[in-house]
């Protein structure tokens, strides 16, 4: 593999992010860090039902104690709860609520219509190029992860 491509795909990946967060995130009802954060714990925690608080945040690159302030908030706000591991007492999981399911749903649901609406501008033939972009980067960027 050419040294020139693999320095080509690195550095439009990396100029990507900043792209990502300026034009998708931005003005977005989860924008917040927070809340940001909480949609992507929760939605660890649909896919693996229990984890513990240092799983979420190593998954997540959450530092251990800001995982432990928004772990708070979202025991407070009843979108998580504290289960002991069954395994292993020491162990503590978090679990997702009712509550946080559908804290959940509704704000990719929010998120969903911010990013139609972001589209309003895009003619059909460069939305089809945007989707198909982006499921070849999805598929790529998980072929790395399992690496």
């Amino acid at each position: 593999m050419s040294e020139d491509i693999r320095d080509r795909a690195a550095e439009a990946l990396i100029a990507l992010i900043p792209l990502y967060y300026k034009n998708v995130m931005r003005n977005r009802h989860t924008s917040n860090g927070v809340l940001v954060a909480q949609c992507h714990s929760l939605g660890l925690l649909m896919k693996f039902k229990a984890l513990p608080m240092s799983e979420i945040g190593n998954r997540l690159y959450i530092s251990r104690p800001y995982m432990t302030r928004l772990a708070d908030l979202m025991i407070e706000d009843g979108l998580v709860e504290r289960q002991a591991d069954p395994s292993d007492r020491r162990v503590i999981n978090l679990t997702i609520t009712p509550k946080g399911k559908k804290f959940l749903k509704e704000s990719v649901s929010r998120y969903k219509k911010d990013l139609l609406e972001s589209f309003e501008g895009l003619d059909d033939e460069e939305l089809r190029k945007l989707g198909t972009a982006l499921e070849d980067a999805y598929r790529i960027l998980i072929k790395i992860n399992q690496e």
